[in-house]
C-alpha cells in the first residue's frame, strides 16, 4: 500500500482516466457487474482495476456485500472527485470535436427566471451574432439548483444567486440587478375574491410555489410566518415556470413571480395580481462563477454578451 504522505507521484505516475471512470460508474450504479458492462470490460477486468486504485491510493474505496458495493468515505471523496473529472473530460472531447471542425466550442449556462424574458434571449441573440457556432446549453432553474450544478461543474457560469453560507468560499459573484415580485392569479380568480381579500383569505387559497430551498420560497415563507401564520398549507411545489402558469391559468391557483415574467399576461388581462406587498428581500443576482479557476474562454464570451444586453436594454430605456 502506498504511504499517504507520498500518494500524488503514486495518483500521477499509476491512474489513468479507466480507473476514475470505474469509480464514477461504481458510485452511481453500486454493482460491479453493472460497472463493467458500462466500461465495456468483463467483471474480473473491472476487479482488478479496482484493486489497482485502492492499491494506489493505498485506501478501501468500497464496502462489498450480498446488496452490492456502497462507498467509503473516502470512496464518496473519490467518486465525487472521479464524476467531476469524467465530466470535464467528456466537455473537453467534444469541445476538441467541435473546434476540430471549425466551431467556437460549447459554453453551459443555468440561468433563473427571472432573466429568461427579456435579459438572455437579448443577451444569446448577440452572442450568436458574434461566434454563431459556439454551442450554448441553457439550464433554467431555482439558484440552489443551477448552484449544485455549478459546483459539479456540470454548468460554466450561472446567472443567479448564492444560496449558502459556504457557497461564498466556492464562488465568485458579480451583481446585476434585482427583480418585483408579485403574487397573481388568473383574472376571474382574483375577481372573485372581492377588492380587498384580507391575508387571511390569501393564505387559504391553493398556491403554488417554488421549492422550499429556493430563495425566493423562502422570502414568501418568512412574509406569512411575520404577519402569523407558520406556513402555507395548499401547495404544490415546482420549479418549473410553464407548470407554474398552466396551474395558475386552468387550476385556480395563486403564484408569486417575477414581474418579467408575467408582465405580458398582465397586459393581456389574462393575469391579474393580488394585493399582498412582497419587499424583495433577496439579495441581488447576478453572474457566479467558481472561485480560484481561470474563466473558461466559451463563459467569458456569455459575459461579455450579457453585459452588452444590459447596455443595450439601458439605452433603450
Amino acid at each position: 500500500m502506498a504511504e499517504h504522505t507520498s500518494l500524488l507521484p503514486h495518483m500521477l505516475g499509476r491512474l489513468r482516466l479507466r480507473h476514475l471512470h470505474l469509480v464514477d460508474a461504481l458510485i452511481r450504479s453500486g454493482n460491479l457487474h453493472r460497472a463493467a458492462s458500462e466500461l465495456r470490460i468483463t467483471q474480473p477486468a473491472a476487479t482488478k482495476a479496482l484493486q489497482d486504485i485502492e492499491e494506489v491510493l493505498g485506501v478501501e474505496l468500497f464496502t462489498r456485500s450480498s446488496r452490492g458495493m456502497a462507498p467509503t468515505a473516502i470512496g464518496t471523496l473519490v467518486g465525487e472527485a472521479a464524476t467531476r473529472m469524467m465530466s470535464e473530460t467528456q466537455r473537453l472531447a467534444t469541445d476538441i470535436s467541435m473546434l476540430a471542425a471549425g466551431g467556437y466550442g460549447q459554453v453551459a449556462l443555468g440561468t433563473i427566471n427571472a432573466a429568461t424574458p427579456d435579459l438572455i434571449p437579448r443577451a444569446l441573440a448577440i452572442l450568436k451574432a458574434r461566434y454563431p457556432r459556439l454551442t450554448v446549453n441553457v439550464l433554467t432553474g431555482t439558484s440552489d439548483q443551477l448552484l449544485q450544478l455549478l459546483e459539479q461543474r456540470n454548468l460554466d457560469v450561472v446567472l443567479g444567486r448564492l444560496t449558502q453560507t459556504r457557497h461564498r468560499a466556492l464562488f465568485s459573484i458579480e451583481p446585476i440587478g434585482n427583480e418585483d415580485l408579485w403574487a397573481f392569479g388568473a383574472r376571474e380568480t382574483i375577481e372573485a375574491l372581492g377588492p380587498n381579500p384580507d391575508i387571511e383569505t390569501m393564505v387559504r387559497l391553493p398556491w403554488v410555489l417554488q421549492p422550499r430551498t429556493s430563495p425566493l420560497r423562502g422570502m414568501l415563507d418568512r412574509i406569512f410566518a411575520q404577519a402569523g401564520y407558520a406556513r402555507l398549507d395548499n401547495v404544490i411545489e415546482t420549479a418549473s415556470i410553464f407548470t407554474t402558469l398552466q396551474l395558475v391559468r386552468t387550476g385556480g391557483m395563486i403564484a408569486c413571480l417575477p414581474m418579467t415574467i408575467i408582465a405580458q399576461g398582465l397586459a393581456e388581462g389574462e393575469l391579474a395580481t393580488l394585493p399582498l406587498d412582497i419587499p424583495n428581500l433577496m439579495e441581488s443576482y447576478g453572474l457566479i462563477l467558481r472561485k480560484d479557476e481561470a474563466v473558461p474562454q466559451g463563459a467569458a464570451r456569455v459575459i461579455a454578451a450579457l453585459h452588452a444586453a444590459r447596455g443595450e436594454a439601458a439605452q433603450n430605456g
